[in-house]
């Protein structure tokens, strides 16, 4: 392996996030010691990992997030005079995904990593914190948007992870094939 096919490799460990994936592979019953033996990572460094609660820092930055996003959405509890149509009767789960992907701070979230994608009861509490509250259609499509996005972004770290090792195992099978033909 070359410094650039080391570098591709240590990216791709780097975007699948290390601390999901070792919560993922416990959560699917693999044991400490079990991913310790395949990481290396060290036992004390694992219990740390799975011991720390990540769905409320997760949960804060998302609805964070969320409070910029729908800023100018409608709200229940508007002025009486003027009721402004939901969110859901112009658009569709899939047209709010597609804004959220496009958006470089919800991106930065990385809420989806190569094995998980966020789960609805997360995705829902930081959407139902949100005050004032939006209309019941709003929520549950920018629920539905969050999902589908989580899911692309999965897509998207699995689709990067894959390429980069095919890469890395092609560029290292021509430069055995080339070390064999030089013999």
């Amino acid at each position: 392996m070359n410094q650039d096919e080391a570098e591709k490799a240590l990216a791709a460990w780097a975007s699948v996030e290390r601390d999901e994936l070792v919560r993922a592979a416990h959560a699917a019953g693999v044991s400490k010691n079990r991913i310790h033996t395949i990481t290396g990572i060290a036992r004390t460094t694992i219990d740390r990992i799975l011991e720390t609660p990540m769905l409320p820092a997760q949960t804060l930055r998302l609805s964070a997030y969320l409070v910029r996003f729908v800023d100018g959405w409608p709200r229940q509890g508007g002025s009486p005079w003027y009721v402004q149509p939901a969110m859901a009767s112009a658009y569709t789960s899939d047209q709010i995904a597609e804004q959220l992907l496009s958006d470089l701070e919800f991106r930065a979230l990385k809420l989806a990593t190569f094995l998980n994608t966020p789960d609805g009861r997360m995705l829902a509490a930081a959407v139902e914190s949100l005050t004032p509250a939006l209309y019941a259609q709003d929520v549950t499509l920018l629920i539905e948007a969050l999902t589908i996005a989580g899911r692309i972004q999965q897509e998207q770290v699995r689709e990067t992870v894959v390429n980069g090792v095919v890469v890395g195992a092609g560029v290292a099978l021509v430069a055995a094939l080339l070390a064999n033909a030089n013999k």
